[in-house]
């Protein structure tokens, strides 16, 4: 038959469960870190019309807080994204969104830096310019440059709004006449002054140079009425 256990024994197990319960709780708080990381920033969703004019950080700093072994690898190949979806022409301030971080549900961002980014925006157009050959050198003793055809005579060419308003003309790569007693033929490029500019067109870019022999002017005979 079994008895009754003394109300004693119970205050004690009550006590020893409870003891025990807050063991487990700090030692779970004491595995509980704040730790920095290092984020990779990527920009997402631009729009197609617009060009990217300033410099973008390529990490972003977070303050994770969770337990330890989690944050640990909640930090391998961190990405943030921010999102430039309602982006428009000029300078304009973008808040990073913590809440696209994927992350464990027990780990928080705690803090980031920076939170709020910068960016200039222009718009992405295209324009014709005419190509002006750049030649270089000087031809042999006696022989001179003459006639320059360039085909086809104008570059499409895609930048932002601003820096093509300042180009009238596009220059190709160097054509060397050095030494020349001939036509020259050479398939050059344009030679865009800036990286933000591309060339549309795709057909080569073909420049003659004409060498003539310069015209001598005869020297009259010595003694002659």
């Amino acid at each position: 038959m079994l008895r009754p256990r003394h109300p004693l024994h119970f205050m004690v197990a009550l006590i020893a469960a409870i003891l025990l319960w807050y063991g487990l709780a700090g030692q779970q708080d004491q595995n509980i870190s704040v730790r920095g990381v290092k984020a990779a920033l990527t920009l997402v969703n631009m729009p197609r019309d617009l060009v990217l004019m300033s410099t973008v950080p390529d990490t972003i700093s977070l303050q994770l807080r969770g337990p330890l072994t989690k944050s640990l690898g909640a930090a391998a190949g961190l990405e943030v994204y921010l999102d430039l979806a309602d982006a428009r022409p000029g300078t304009s301030l973008f808040t990073i969104d913590t809440a696209g971080i994927s992350l464990p549900s027990d780990v928080e961002v705690v803090s980031i830096e920076p939170a709020d980014i910068t960016l200039e925006l222009d718009r992405l157009v295209s324009i014709n310019l005419p190509i002006q050959p750049n030649m270089e050198g000087v031809p042999a003793p006696g022989f001179t440059t003459g006639e320059v055809r360039v085909s086809p005579i104008r570059v499409n060419v895609q930048g932002p709004e601003s820096t093509l308003a300042e180009l009238e003309l596009v220059e190709t790569t160097p054509i060397s006449v050095e030494g020349a007693t001939g036509p020259v033929e050479a398939t050059v490029l344009p030679n865009l002054p800036d990286p933000l500019l591309r060339s549309l067109t795709v057909v080569p870019i073909v420049v003659r140079v004409e060498v003539v022999a310069l015209e001598t002017t005869p020297t009259p005979a010595e003694g002659g009425n």
